[in-house]
C-alpha cells in the first residue's frame, strides 16, 4: 500500500483527538469537517441545554497537558462537575481545535471508495486524492432515527431533536414529543419555555430520573457507588478504567450489554423544568400518522389497555435516539459498504478499531457494538485516539 496520508472524516471530539495524537507522532494526515458542528448546532437551537455527563468525563484528548474540559472551565469560573452547558462544551471543542488541530479542513467528504493502493477520497469541493487509510469519526450526525410511522413526513413537520434549529419557531404550536430519554425530556421543557404547547409520548409506564450526586461522600458510599465518567456505580467505574476490556467479551453478551446499559432517563437538574409543565401520555405507541387538514393526526395505542386515541398536533419532534448503521454513511461507496462484516448494523472492529476492510477504521458510536457503551460518549475518545494513533504509527514504521 502506498504511503499516502491518513484521512480522518469528522471533526468532532473523536476526530480532533485522533488528529492531535497523530500530529504528536508525526503521522501524515488530513482531517475533514466543520469542527464541533453537531454540538454547536444543538447548543444554538436554544439556551439552557446541558450535558448529562460529568465535566471530567467529557474531555477531548491531546498528547499535551492542559486541554481537559475542566482546564478550560476552571479559569473562566465555569462549572467543573455538573451541569455543563452544551454551548460551553462546543466552545471548549473549538478552543481545543484552534490550539491542537488548526489544520482542520472545513469541507465534508462526498465519497470514499476502495482502490488497489488505498482509498480514493472525493471531497464536497470536488478535490480528489488517495489516502492510505481512512478513519470514520462522524459521530452521531448521520444516525438520527425517526420512528417508521413518521418517516414519510418532511422535516418541516417531523424533526429529530438533533436537527432542531431553534425552539422559538414552535411558539404557540401544538407539538408532540416522542421519547423518554434526556433529549426528548429536554426538548419538551425547552418547547414549554419557548411558549409552545408540548405533549410527551412515552412507551414506558414511567419516566426515570437521575439523582444528584454529592461530591462529598463517606467512604462506604464511595466504595459502593464510585463516581466515574459514566456516572456512578461499579459497572461504570469498570468500563471507564478498563476501556478495552469489553472487546474481549463474547459478542452476544457484549451486544446485549450495550443495548441495556444506561437506560433512557432524565438528568436531575431538568426535572423541575419538566414536571407539572408538560403533559405526559404513558404506554403510548404511535402506530400511524396522517396529515389531516394541515394537522398531523397521530394514532396512539395504549400498550396496556389496547385503546386507540387520536392526537392532533402541528408538529412532531422525535427524541427517539440514533440508529447506528453503516448503511447510513452515504459517503462510503455502496460496494465498500457491502464488504463490511457487521455486528447487527454496526461494523465489526478488531482491537485496533479497524474494520474487516483493511485500512478502514471507525471511532465513536460506530464502535460501541465492538467495544461497549463507553464509546457512545465523549469519554471514549482518549482511549480510541491513543489506540488508533499508536496502531497507525506502527503501520507507518513497517512501510518505511
Amino acid at each position: 500500500m502506498k504511503n499516502g496520508p491518513v484521512a480522518i472524516i469528522g471533526a468532532g471530539p473523536y476526530g480532533l483527538s485522533l488528529a492531535a495524537h497523530l500530529k504528536g507522532l508525526n503521522i501524515e494526515h488530513r482531517i475533514f469537517g466543520r469542527p464541533m458542528q453537531f454540538w454547536s448546532q444543538i447548543a444554538q437551537a436554544g439556551e439552557e441545554r446541558y450535558l448529562k455527563s460529568f465535566c471530567f468525563g467529557t474531555n477531548l484528548s491531546s498528547p499535551n497537558p492542559g486541554f481537559s474540559f475542566a482546564d478550560y472551565n476552571g479559569p473562566r469560573g465555569l462549572e467543573t462537575f455538573e451541569p455543563c452547558s452544551m454551548a460551553n462544551f462546543a466552545d471548549y471543542g473549538i478552543c481545543f481545535q484552534q490550539n491542537n488541530v488548526p489544520w482542520v479542513e472545513p469541507v465534508n467528504a462526498a465519497q470514499v471508495r476502495r482502490v488497489n493502493y488505498g482509498f480514493a477520497v472525493t471531497l464536497a469541493n470536488g478535490e480528489q486524492f488517495v489516502a492510505s487509510r481512512v478513519v470514520v469519526a462522524t459521530g452521531l450526525s448521520c444516525f438520527a432515527n425517526v420512528p417508521s410511522s413518521l418517516a414519510s413526513f418532511p422535516c418541516c413537520r417531523v424533526t429529530h431533536t438533533a436537527n432542531i434549529r431553534t425552539f422559538n419557531t414552535y411558539a404557540g404550536r401544538r407539538v408532540a414529543v416522542i421519547g423518554a430519554g434526556q433529549s426528548a425530556l429536554e426538548a419538551a421543557a425547552l418547547l414549554y419555555e419557548a411558549s409552545a404547547q408540548p405533549e410527551l409520548l412515552v412507551r414506558e409506564d414511567r419516566i426515570l430520573w437521575q439523582t444528584q450526586v454529592a461530591l462529598e461522600r463517606n467512604l462506604w458510599r464511595r466504595l459502593r457507588s464510585p463516581i466515574s465518567g459514566l456516572g456512578t456505580g461499579p459497572k461504570g467505574w469498570a468500563l471507564t478504567h478498563f476501556p478495552g476490556a469489553m472487546h474481549r467479551f463474547p459478542e452476544e453478551f457484549r451486544t446485549r450489554f450495550v443495548k441495556s446499559h444506561l437506560p433512557a432517563e432524565g438528568a436531575w437538574w431538568l426535572r423541575e423544568r419538566f414536571e407539572s409543565r408538560v403533559p405526559v401520555h404513558y404506554n403510548a405507541n404511535v402506530v400511524e400518522a396522517r396529515e389531516t387538514n394541515g394537522d398531523i393526526t397521530l394514532h396512539v395505542r395504549d400498550s396496556k389497555s389496547g385503546d386507540l386515541r387520536l392526537l392532533e398536533v402541528d408538529h412532531v419532534i422525535a427524541g427517539s435516539g440514533y440508529d447506528i448503521s453503516v448503511d447510513r454513511l452515504c459517503f462510503l461507496d455502496p460496494a465498500l459498504r457491502a464488504e463490511f462484516r457487521r455486528i447487527e448494523r454496526s461494523p465489526r472492529l478488531n482491537a485496533n478499531f479497524e474494520s474487516s476492510v483493511p485500512g478502514l477504521y471507525f471511532m465513536g458510536s460506530s464502535s460501541a457494538m465492538s467495544f461497549g457503551p463507553l464509546f457512545r460518549f465523549v469519554i471514549g475518545a482518549d482511549y480510541t485516539a491513543r489506540r488508533v494513533s499508536s496502531h497507525l504509527a506502527s503501520r507507518a514504521r513497517s512501510v518505511v
